[in-house]
């Protein structure tokens, strides 16, 4: 029997892709408009800064800071890493923050866990704070019985720390557990092969995993064996 449903956070709990675009493109405003530059300018510095933070950090959660976007790209536009880093970094944060929604029905998926005493537990790629303020912001920290995020384990997905730390955290075994998530490296292929069942959230189709396109699928699914 199934005892906990796992979630990656971002792009599956809600869409996250479209927001970090138009993220990038309220700081795009803000520092043309301050330093009086072309978007041409600000996007080849920016672009530049964040392949060099990925390339010299690797696959760790801090790769995916965005302050060291901001600082590395006013460094790349010749410009003080003080002067505006920290006010670009605010704005993508406030703008996500403020316009990301759970997916539909993804709320009434994580009730009926609690009801039905199906733990939750969130594995994610990224840092402890950002994801703390996302939960809290989607107003769902009360549904969660555990989170491990990248920066804990010190690896990021489909290393088997990250699934040994949140199973544990959880206190159960592979078998009993579901993983859910859109990335079909990271969250279904690794979650497969450590021995959880995984779920696609995709609207893409697989031969070999099974696919979900929105949570009430996985509702009825677990409203369906619970009634057997």
């Amino acid at each position: 029997m199934i005892k906990a449903i796992i979630f990656d956070l971002d792009d599956t709990l809600y869409s996250y892709n479209l927001l970090d675009k138009l993220g990038i493109e309220k700081i795009c405003e803000f520092v043309c408009k301050k330093l009086q530059i072309d978007e041409d300018k600000f996007y080849s510095a920016f672009n530049k800064a964040k392949r060099s933070v990925k390339e010299q950090l690797g696959n760790v959660a801090s790769s995916h800071n965005r302050l060291l976007y901001c600082q590395k790209t006013m460094e790349n536009l010749n410009e003080n890493p003080f002067s505006i880093a920290l006010e670009m970094y605010d704005i993508y944060w406030n703008y996500v923050l403020e316009n990301m929604k759970l997916n539909e029905n993804a709320l009434e998926l994580l009730k009926f866990c609690k009801k039905e005493k199906i733990k939750i537990g969130i594995c994610t790629d990224l840092t402890v704070h950002i994801q703390h303020r996302k939960i809290k912001k989607l107003k769902i920290d009360e549904y969660i019985d555990a989170i491990v995020t990248s920066e804990e384990v010190g690896a990021e997905k489909p290393n088997f720390k990250m699934y040994d730390k949140i199973l544990k955290k959880l206190n159960i075994l592979s078998e009993e557990a579901i993983f859910i998530g859109d990335s079909l490296k990271k969250d279904v292929e690794g979650s497969f092969k450590y021995g959880m069942k995984a779920l696609w959230y995709s609207t893409e189709k697989s031969e070999r995993y099974e696919t979900v396109q929105n949570f009430g699928q996985i509702l009825e699914k677990l409203k369906n064996e619970r009634s057997k």
